[in-house]
């Protein structure tokens, strides 16, 4: 049986990111948690995942300001390797109910405040940044908020941005996916599941790209992130 609510998560994940720049890892940690153990769970998304970011890597290669990605990248893989060391080792429940709590912040925060606050491109920010993406990254499977926050103030250019971001997301997905291969998590990985992803992503990721100059996002994120937050509710409440 093909998993339509797996393929319809990546998809729309997938295009929304195209478009903004994040989003695919934040709506299918939302969900598949409830489908399958936590830490294979984070593994999928990471490995599915890679597919849009290699694509929109290579697509604005020529874009990445490397001397604005270092300084966010190099502490997020030192304390990304930590969080996600510590949590491979927590409980899967606690795990999933703490997934919920930081959704929904998550939510909240692109709701209300990401329009209401700036960070300059200072290298000292982008450290912070950096720290706060892999903290999130190694716990949760989600590095976007602190990384796009800074990197949408530090850069002028929207290529750029997206190019950049990318790129911190492959260095990113690439470490935690080394480390939770290392202890196992993908042993029991569905290469069907993988591949469906994959064509999800792809295809969503393609659509994003098509509709970008048609098609207005300004009422999509809101609903996307109200869907999130009252999918982190309900992580929080069924663990």
């Amino acid at each position: 049986m093909i998993p339509w609510y797996l393929i319809s998560v990546a998809f729309l994940g997938a295009m929304v990111q195209a478009v903004t720049g994040f989003g695919a890892p934040i709506l299918m940690m939302a969900f598949f948690p409830h489908w399958m153990p936590y830490s294979e769970s984070i593994a999928l998304v990471h490995a599915i995942a890679m597919a849009g970011v290699v694509t929109l890597v290579v697509r604005y290669h020529a874009s990445i300001n490397w001397k604005v990605l270092w300084p966010l990248a190099i502490p997020s893989l030192l304390i990304g390797a930590i969080a996600t060391l510590l949590s491979i080792s927590l409980k899967s429940a606690l795990m999933t109910r703490l997934l919920g709590m930081f959704l929904i912040l998550t939510s909240l925060f692109f709701l209300f405040l990401q329009g209401r606050m700036t960070i300059q491109a200072k290298a000292r920010n982008g450290v912070l940044a950096g720290l706060a993406s892999g903290i999130c990254n190694g716990l949760f499977g989600i590095s976007a908020p602190p990384a796009a926050l800074y990197l949408m103030n530090g850069l002028g250019q929207k290529e750029a941005y997206l190019a950049t971001l990318q790129t911190f997301f492959l260095l990113s997905n690439v470490e935690s996916m080394a480390m939770r291969s290392a202890y196992g998590a993908y042993q029991n990985l569905s290469w069907g599941l993988l591949l469906l992803g994959w064509a999800a992503i792809l295809l969503g990721t393609l659509c994003g790209n098509l509709l970008f100059r048609h098609l207005s996002f300004s009422l999509l994120r809101p609903l996307v992130y109200i869907f999130v937050a009252i999918a982190g509710l309900w992580s929080v409440i069924a663990g």
